[in-house]
């Protein structure tokens, strides 16, 4: 199978789901999105890790496979 890099296009609170919050991915070459709805924890999670901001306590990592995938 062909692995496809992938970047953060944009982070936002979801439209669709309450107290949601949706990341969209899109190809590094390419034109093709994906959106994936995640929680408030992830999403504070991904925000502080794209404005390599340093939080006064550790948080809790997003699951390990999202960060293979996103941050590779």
């Amino acid at each position: 199978m062909k692995k496809i890099e992938l970047e953060i296009v944009a982070l936002s609170h979801s439209i669709t789901q309450t107290h949601s919050y949706a990341v969209v991915l899109g190809e590094v070459n390419g034109l093709r999105r994906l959106p994936i709805v995640i929680g408030g924890f992830e999403a504070q999670a991904i925000a502080v890790a794209l404005e390599k901001m340093q939080p006064s306590r550790p948080l809790t990592p997003p699951d390990e496979k999202f960060h293979e995938c996103v941050w590779c």
